[in-house]
């Protein structure tokens, strides 16, 4: 379009039907007005394109990358520069309003903000400050009724009126009142300061009230102060003086006492039998516990599912503690160590109540014992009198002289004498009794009991009864004296080199067998134990008969461990080889070369007859200390390990992936066996056991895993719409890409941000310098009034002078 702007603006204008003449022709006469083409909103929108389009420098553009020789409108660079000078001109005049100025709120309450002091502190220490200034605050000086000025204040004298002083007494008769009611004010007046003196004395007349001075008021306690010292000093003087008087007749007093207590030793008191049986029934029905409401009937099937549910609940109780990983009630996973909240029995119970603590009927041990010993206890009345041992050496002292048959007994009776119910502290008396009682059963066990062995089997099992009793009560107690049991034992091996072995050693590990849970994956008790016979199996050098007959012993009570949990213990197997190699006559060089053995002077010799008839049971006092044993003895070792080798194949490898392997060497040894003693059934049992066992227990070679070819997934490949081959951003690397993305995002933001700044930098100095110039200004116009102020007044005043001058030359 040719032509200056205003032609093309006015072409424009004329264009879009916005100027000259819209309608031509003359309105005929009747016809209807047209509608506008154009409503209010359109005409805006096309006014404002068009002045887009010849204000080219009011709108920024950007070359269109799509299409060449093309721009595409962005911005209006002038229109955000003005909103951002409004923006930034109401933040300056808000910065200008409050300069000077300070609206922060001060807490100066005290030790608000001291974290060295507790609430209770800074409540005392605020409560003491506002009573101390309080004290040295005064009420107001113009207070009517504050008569006290003791401070030397500005006012020492009261209100007064022409020199004379004011009074607020206004019951004389000035107000207007009658004379009748005077007369019966001054009389009620004078009642009452006859009544009252001014001590609070009868019959003394009373001056008017008035508040007392801190004088008086100190005086007053001062005063009070010395008459309640002075009636102590008299109380104290009193009590010396019956003190004195005493001392004096001590001596008299104390020979009459001496003679009441010889006239009392001399004729005792005589207590009818009765009432000592009707005191302690009187006892006993204190302690008894009270009558409850008792629980329904349940029919045979409830009593049954209650069995079963709790039978299930233990089975999977035990279930959770053999994985080692148990679950709480809220889902949280607990580890081996946590054991479980009934693992203990009563234990939580026991140090809820402590010591001085009277115990429930219901938790009173029960022994099996015959009827004629509770008979017998019933009626014993020594048992009241009957001390609980609290260690091995006061047990032994009250045992000295029983029989060993009678001991079980004697312990029942201590434990009827002691129940929890009778009186307080007997369970912790019990609870020590049970660690005693442990001590004491392996304290028989080292005794040289072969003179009388059926006896001491019966005092034994007695006494293991009633340790089993005692402890499902006391299981903690007994726990900390197996630990403590453990640890001596743990210190003999390592010191003798697993050389000095006890016969209590192996009761107290087939103890621990019976009275604790052995199939947990973490026990305090039986874990310890396990390792140590382990490491005795592993460790020991198998030189003599007695340490086989030991080894062999420690193997049983393994297994017997193991009978539930099922675990592989490896130093078990290496003795079973170990063994069974020691007791072969005349091994080959392989099996000697497969398993090392610590003698050959342990070997049975050829030609004995071995058969199912042999013994297996071992008798350790038999072998306790014989250097020479017969070929007797020795086989009925093998018969005992061969036992336990078809127990441990039966029960516990058959399930083992590597059964083959564990039992390769052992078949090997049962081989040699079975030829040189064709009378061995066992062995033989065995190697059939085994033959059957690993025929359903095949073992597959390792193969590569042959899976079955993946097809290349077939994707759609990711089209860009604006893919530009120069851009950075396409990165295959998807981390990298971000970083960048990253980076350049904080680049354009520090970047914007800093011309921001630098924006409201330009914009404060412009600010400023206004400032000053328009305070110059005022400064200037201010002067300048100033000055043609002076001038104009100078001007009058030289005219007056000069009038006044012309005045004067005339009149002469």
């Amino acid at each position: 379009m040719a032509g200056s702007q205003l032609k093309q603006l006015k072409a424009t204008l004329k264009a879009h039907n916005l100027t000259g003449q819209t309608n031509g022709g003359k309105k005929k006469k009747g016809s209807k007005r047209q509608p506008k083409q154009y409503d209010r909103e359109e005409r805006s929108k096309v006014i404002a394109q068009i002045r887009e389009t010849f204000s080219p420098f009011e709108v920024k553009k950007v070359k269109n990358k799509r299409i060449d020789d093309s721009s595409i409108p962005v911005g209006k660079p002038g229109i955000s520069k003005q909103i951002g000078e409004e923006q930034r001109r109401k933040v300056y005049e808000a910065k200008q309003a409050h300069r000077n100025k300070s609206n922060g709120f001060l807490d100066r309450r005290f030790g608000e903000r001291n974290k060295h002091m507790s609430e209770e502190d800074k409540m005392l220490e605020r409560f003491t400050r506002e009573r101390q200034s309080q004290s040295r605050v005064k009420s107001s000086l113009f207070d009517l009724n504050d008569d006290d000025d003791d401070d030397g204040g500005m006012f020492q004298t009261g209100l007064t009126h022409l020199g004379e002083a004011l009074h607020d007494d206004f019951d004389e008769g000035d107000l207007g009142l009658d004379d009748e009611d005077n007369e019966v004010r001054a009389t009620g007046r004078s009642k009452r300061s006859l009544d009252y003196g001014e001590n609070g004395s009868l019959g003394e007349p009373a001056e008017p009230a008035r508040k007392k001075t801190k004088a008086e008021v100190m005086k007053e306690i001062i005063a009070k102060s010395k008459f309640y010292k002075q009636e102590r000093q008299k109380a104290q003087e009193k009590l010396e003086d019956q003190i004195d008087e005493l001392d004096e007749n001590f001596g008299d007093i104390f020979s009459e006492l001496k003679a009441s207590s010889a006239a009392a030793q001399a004729a005792p008191e005589l207590q009818d039998q009765t009432d000592k049986e009707y005191d302690i029934k009187v006892k006993e029905l204190i302690m008894e516990k009270r009558a409850a409401p008792s629980d329904r009937t349940k029919t045979p099937e409830e009593l049954k599912k209650e069995v079963e549910e709790k039978r299930a609940q233990l089975e999977r109780q035990r279930n959770e503690r053999m994985s080692g990983i148990l679950e709480l009630e809220d889902g949280e996973e607990r580890g081996v160590e946590d054991l479980d909240d009934g693992f203990w029995a009563n234990s939580d119970d026991e140090e809820e109540l402590g010591e001085g603590s009277f115990a429930d009927s219901d938790e009173d041990i029960e022994l099996e014992q015959s009827p004629s010993d509770e008979a017998e206890f019933k009626r014993d009345r020594e048992l009241r009198d009957l001390p609980c041992p609290g260690s091995h050496e006061e047990l032994l002292a009250f045992l000295k002289g029983q029989r060993l048959v009678d001991q079980p007994k004697q312990i029942r009776r201590i434990i009827h004498a002691h129940q929890p119910k009778l009186a307080e502290g007997n369970k912790e008396k019990l609870g020590h009794l049970t660690a005693v009682l442990l001590q004491h059963i392996l304290f028989l066990s080292n005794q040289d009991y072969s003179k009388n062995l059926k006896e001491f089997a019966e005092v034994q099992n007695s006494m293991l009864k009633i340790l089993q009793s005692l402890s499902e009560q006391y299981n903690q107690a007994l726990s900390k004296e197996c630990r403590k049991i453990i640890s001596t034992i743990q210190e003999r091996f390592k010191k003798n080199q697993f050389t000095k072995v006890l016969p209590s050693d192996l009761v107290f590990f087939n103890l621990v067998g019976v009275i604790f849970s052995t199939s947990d994956q973490y026990h305090l008790v039986v874990t310890p134990c396990s390792i140590l016979i382990a490491e005795f199996l592993e460790q020991a050098k198998f030189n003599t008969i007695e340490k086989l007959a030991f080894g062999a012993a420690f193997a049983r009570t393994s297994l017997q461990y193991q009978r539930i949990a099922k675990r592989y213990v490896p130093e078990l197997t290496f003795f079973f080889e170990k063994c069974l190699a020691s007791l072969l006559p005349d091994p080959s060089a392989e099996i000697l070369h497969q398993v090392k053995i610590d003698s050959t002077k342990l070997a049975i010799e050829n030609g004995i007859t071995l058969n199912n008839e042999q013994s297996a049971t071992l008798h350790l006092h038999q072998f306790s200390g014989v250097d020479k044993l017969n070929d007797g003895l020795r086989c009925t070792l093998l018969m005992n390990v061969l036992e336990s080798v078809k127990t441990a194949i039966s029960l516990i490898w058959k399930e083992l992936p590597a059964f083959q392997e564990i039992t390769f060497n052992i078949v090997k040894l049962l081989e040699e066996y079975v030829a040189k003693f064709s009378t061995l059934e066992p062995a033989q049992q065995i190697l059939e056991r085994i033959e059957k066992l690993c025929g359903f227990n095949d073992h597959t070679p390792l193969t590569l895993q042959h899976h079955k070819p993946i097809s290349i997934p077939s994707h759609a490949p990711k089209f860009e719409e604006n893919f530009n081959p120069d851009k950075k951003s396409y990165d295959p690397d998807k981390t990298r890409s971000e970083i960048n993305k990253m980076k350049s995002l904080l680049k354009k933001e520090r970047k914007f941000t800093m011309k921001e700044i630098r924006k409201d930098a330009k914009f404060e100095a412009r600010q400023r310098i206004a400032s000053q110039k328009e305070s110059a200004a005022q400064y200037h116009s201010k002067m300048a009034h100033i000055i043609n102020t002076i001038s104009t007044e100078e001007g009058s005043e030289k005219n007056k002078y000069e009038r006044e001058k012309k005045l004067r030359s005339i009149k002469k």
